[in-house]
């Protein structure tokens, strides 16, 4: 699963770097699931992988990226695939 793969190499950095108790921000672009979903399947995985990394404060941040409308042929820049489009809905 996506996630796992994530949430093993994110606890890997923050024991490598020993940011333990550091907040972390964590940006994600793209992905095929919705977004509150994929923050909970990856906080899951990341206590799965790291138990000794609960307290640690994680912000995940999805950025938007491009999305072709199969409407109109339009582009348009959203963090989720069934965001309408902007210009024929």
């Amino acid at each position: 699963m996506h996630e796992s793969g994530i949430a093993n190499a994110v606890a890997a950095t923050l024991r490598g770097q020993s940011l333990a108790g550091t907040r972390v921000r964590l940006h994600v672009r793209g992905g095929h699931s919705d977004p509150d979903d994929f923050d909970e399947a990856f906080r899951f995985h990341l206590l799965a992988a790291a138990p000794d990394l609960a307290d640690v404060p994680i912000q995940i941040v999805h950025a938007p990226i491009d999305r072709l409308c199969v409407g109109c042929g339009g582009r348009f820049a959203a963090i989720a695939s069934d965001v309408p489009c902007p210009a024929c809905g």
